[in-house]
């Protein structure tokens, strides 16, 4: 961005005493060229940029410089926008007027509105006021702040804040504090954006504070810890809008490669030195060659160890005993136990590297060897990062310097930075992004795309980097639990590619907890095995048993729905839609949905819906266990447990759903279009299967689906090098038309010869099935079995043992669902539309919580009361008297219906302190339903303390 110089200023009008300095009355808006000028009666004077006909920048600057943001130290060149701050293009098309109060800006979209008395701004869009500060914006030596009037309306933002997505009534802190707990921030963002219709983007490096009106005093502040003010304003009628709004001024989100999805190991494979134990000894892990052995760092290795002791390396080159200690080893038994793996980080630890040679030529020849190995598996190589990216003297490099562009030669295709390389972030962390993805580009061009993971996010972090939540302690509900708000509240702040260990880096030794982390995060984006530093090591296998094999079963899942993940992902690069939704983003006229009582819920892009096992709720000693509070919205709409087919109605509440150790609670949407692939277990694997398209279709209404595609790893994607293909969906009764058109674009080494195959959910074989590939009929021959079925073209099977995810088998017989499959003959998908007409589908749902028709004869539960000593601030418990024989109870809850309650008590947690909601209770029994009983009003009690869960 261009730095500007004061027009018409001299230095004896600069202010320069902070104290306490308020904006006084407005004296006059002029407008200038390239801004308005804000005149004060202190002396001050202020810049509004219009930047387009909805966004307009207000910079107050004491000192009259106007400058850049202070970078957090000197030689930094971060830069929070892409957009040009300064452009004067929206000036062309705004206007100015006096009014009896003041002046206003109309920009043709939005009215800015200056009021002269009071120093304060305002926004009106069609007749309504959108923006209104409460005061003017006070500056004193530390702090600038600004005050607005709240209007009843939610905001969301802030960066990665532990535990929320939510923040009306919060104070978040825009600070780094390396906490990675509830309530912690790891990487902050000065942008926020409130459901009103507007976005806020500070302008800046420094800390600040926020509080969402706490107080209940209709007031929002926002302060920074600098002596300037400056923000940048946008305005939109949806979240969505908003979002994109905030990506246009700072950066589309980076699209994540095809092998970031797989999940990473990352480790020191050449520091740590290994000692032969016995099995009792702190530490003592199992090694193939079935002894057991404890690692030490080198600092804290006896002296009298080190001749036994045995070092880490990456390739194994000592052979022997050795290799199984080097990171060749480790991912060959990703490969043995046939568990997917897409990258490899050898070196994350603090001294580690990647060589032990005297050079640094050597070392990189090192690092070379590994990534010719792993990529000889189909699998990438990232490194770590703790320090500057190029040697401190060039010509005499030491042989522990790093040198990236030398690392990238090397075949390099990720970079993760800590915190001791970027410090606690602000302009450092995204100088670091911005300065690698620049060194990618200059050694690679648009051959790489830049896949960089950091802890130190800001404003504009996602146009560059990803962001993991920080090393967290595994083994523990409290780490599920808080970080299902954490990603949804990530999303909401413009960053869609979030990432965390896989049970932690640290603590561990719990395979229930394990197992569930492994079960959601196979519906988020990026997985990091962050191995060597827990209780127990950080791999999928680790515990062996049920845990290795459901760990399995669900990084298959995450491979097999590697063409739905990527187009979603495309979806948050292109249209600002995060792949981990907030409830209300899709169903935005629900008021739940933007409330805590979803935060332990998210869509998985457009069609699924997943609730995680957080909690312990009722589970046995195996862990299987049960899920509540999970709302199913729209009630026209019918939501299918993915795994078994069992159908559920929307617009309920739904409780005590079945999750045993095996089954995460995951919903898809009647109507919904999954494109699929076979299970891999590397990026490579994936992409040989690139001459076959499948699709999974659940017939409802109408329906479509944009499947994306690219190469998968290069930047030409920025370039519109990619392929779409839309396919949709349309029943009428019980004939289904599906139609695929035309592939749109292309890109380096696409084939368009692709064979289809459709496989559609059906309760019974269908009438008739007729096929156009292009203007060529095609007649399909039935397959008499699935083997049959696989080994042709242009076939139908009818299978009614079909299997979303086949290694979940053994633990359910219940898993079977009836689907119809078609398989077509290749065809050039860029030239052949596609279209099947099929009658006799059998699509009639038949959910198992269908709204009951009322019965008179049925008892209302009496005695609906509030139990005040198990109310607390955030929750609210009732209880009613029992009825005999009751099969269940519903409760309406503000008028939302809960169902499948089975107790004759119930606790609504995720409350706000001293809000009033109300309670009804009716008796369900076969199917039918008893009148509501009489509605009574509750309240939850006053906040102990500000700590919320």
């Amino acid at each position: 961005m261009k730095e500007e110089s004061t027009i018409n200023k001299n230095d004896q009008n600069q202010v320069t005493d902070f104290s306490n300095l308020k904006l006084q009355a407005i004296t006059n808006v002029t407008k200038q060229s390239g801004y308005f000028e804000i005149n004060y009666q202190n002396g001050l004077t202020a810049r509004l940029y219009i930047l387009d006909s909805t966004t307009f920048r207000l910079y107050i600057d004491p000192t009259q410089k106007f400058q850049e943001p202070e970078q957090s130290e000197a030689g930094l060149h971060a830069q929070i926008f892409v957009k040009d701050i300064y452009d004067s293009c929206g000036m062309n098309g705004a206007s100015i007027r006096a009014t009896n109060t003041g002046w206003q800006i109309d920009t043709g979209i939005i009215e800015i509105n200056l009021n002269r008395n009071s120093a304060t701004l305002g926004v009106t869009k069609n007749g309504k006021t959108i923006f209104q500060e409460a005061k003017s914006v006070e500056l004193t030596n530390s702090l600038t702040v600004q005050t607005l009037v709240d209007c009843n309306s939610n905001y969301f933002g802030g960066g990665t804040q532990n535990g929320r997505f939510t923040l009306a009534g919060e104070k978040v802190e825009i600070v780094n504090t390396n906490n990675w707990v509830d309530q912690g921030v790891a990487s902050p963002n000065p942008f926020y954006w409130s459901t009103t219709g507007y976005g806020v983007i500070r302008n800046t490096f420094k800390p600040g504070h926020y509080d969402f009106d706490s107080a209940s005093n209709n007031k929002i502040t926002t302060a920074h810890e600098e002596k300037r003010f400056d923000a940048v304003y946008f305005f939109a009628d949806s979240a969505y809008e908003l979002i994109r709004a905030y990506h246009q001024l700072t950066g589309r989100p980076a699209l994540t490669p095809v092998f970031g999805f797989y999940e990473a190991h990352l480790n020191a494979y050449n520091r740590d030195y290994w000692v032969e134990v016995n099995s009792e000894e702190k530490g003592a892990i199992k090694y193939p060659d079935g002894k057991y052995y404890r690692e030490y760092q080198p600092k804290d290795l006896p002296a009298e160890l080190k001749p036994k002791s045995i070092r880490e390396t990456l390739n194994g080159e000592h052979g022997g005993v050795s290799y199984q200690f080097s990171a060749r080893a480790m991912l060959e038994q990703y490969l043995e136990h046939d568990m997917p793996i897409g990258w490899f980080l050898p070196n994350d630890g603090y001294g580690a590297g990647y060589g032990q040679t005297d050079t640094l030529a050597g070392n990189l020849k090192n690092l070379a060897e590994f990534v010719k190995f792993a990529n000889s598996k189909g699998v990438q190589v990232g490194l770590w990062t703790q320090q500057n990216l190029a040697p401190v003297d060039p010509e005499n490099p030491k042989p522990d310097d790093r040198d990236f562009e030398k690392e990238l030669v090397a075949g390099v295709t990720a970079l993760k930075t800590d915190e001791a390389w970027v410090g606690h972030g602000y302009s450092f962390g995204l100088n670091a992004t911005q300065s690698t993805a620049k060194m990618i580009a200059k050694i690679k061009g648009d051959q790489l795309r830049p896949f960089i993971i950091t802890v130190d996010g800001w404003a504009g972090t996602q146009n560059t980097s990803t962001v993991w939540t920080g090393d967290e302690v595994g083994g523990e509900w409290e780490y599920i639990r808080f970080q299902i708000p954490t990603y949804i509240g990530e999303g909401l702040s413009g960053q869609p590619n979030v990432a965390s260990d896989m049970d932690g880096i640290f603590g561990g030794q719990n395979p229930i907890v394990n197992t569930r982390d492994y079960q959601w995060k196979a519906f988020t984006p990026i997985q990091l095995n962050m191995d060597g530093w827990g209780k127990n090591p950080k791999n999928p296998f680790a515990f062996g048993g049920i845990t290795t094999k459901l760990n399995r079963a669900y990084l298959k899942q995450k491979s097999m729905l590697l063409p739905y993940i990527y187009s979603i992902a495309a979806q948050a690069t292109f249209t600002s839609k995060p792949m981990v939704r907030a409830m209300f983003l899709e169903y935005p006229n629900v008021p739940e949905f933007y409330t805590n009582l979803v935060r332990y819920q998210y869509l998985w892009g457009d069609n699924f819906l997943v609730a995680p096992i957080y909690q312990n709720t009722a589970s046995d000693e195996k862990g299987n266990d049960v899920r509540n509070e999970i709302y199913l919205p729209d009630k026209k709409q019918i939501w299918i447990d993915y795994f078994t087919g069992q159908e559920y109605q929307g617009g309920q509440v739904i409780n005590n759903f079945a999750a045993p150790l095996w089954k995460l609670p995951v919903f898809v949407k009647a109507g919904a279009i999954i494109p699929v692939a076979a299970a891999t277990n590397t990026p490579q694997e994936y992409f040989n299967l690139k001459k076959m398209r499948q699709f999974v279709i659940y017939p409802s209404g109408t329906s479509n689906f944009n499947v994306y595609e690219d190469d998968g790893f290069s930047a030409q994607y920025k370039q519109d090098r990619y392929v779409q293909t839309k396919i949709s969906s349309s029943l009428r009764g019980s004939s289904l038309t599906v139609k695929i058109n035309k592939a749109q674009g292309t890109y380096a080494k696409f084939d368009p010869e692709k064979t289809t195959e459709l496989n559609i959910k059906t309760a019974k074989v269908p009438g008739t099935i007729a096929v156009l590939i292009g203007s060529e009929e095609v007649h399909l021959t039935k397959a008499e079995n699935l083997e049959d079925f696989q080994k042709h073209d242009n076939c139908y099977y009818f299978d009614q043992h079909y299997l979303t995810n086949p290694y979940l088998a053994e633990f359910s017989s219940n898993l079977e669902q009836t689907f119809l499959r078609i398989k077509l003959q290749q065809t050039k998908v860029c030239q052949d539309e596609i279209n099947v007409e099929i009658t006799g589908i059998a699509s009639t749902a038949v959910p198992v919580n269908e709204l009951p028709l009322k019965n008179e004869a049925l008892i209302v539960p009496a005695n609906l009361t509030q139990n005040d000593q198990k109310t607390t601030s955030n929750s609210i418990t009732v209880s009613w008297q029992p009825v005999p024989s009751c099969d269940s109870y519903q409760l309406k809850i503000d008028g939302l219906l809960y169902s499948n309650i089975e107790k004759t008590d119930f606790t609504l947690n995720n409350l706000k302190p001293e809000t009033t909601h109300t309670f009804q209770v009716r008796e369900i029994k076969e199917m039918a339903a008893s009148y509501w009983g009489a509605k009574i009003i509750c309240k939850t009690k006053k906040a102990v303390n500000s700590k919320k869960k």
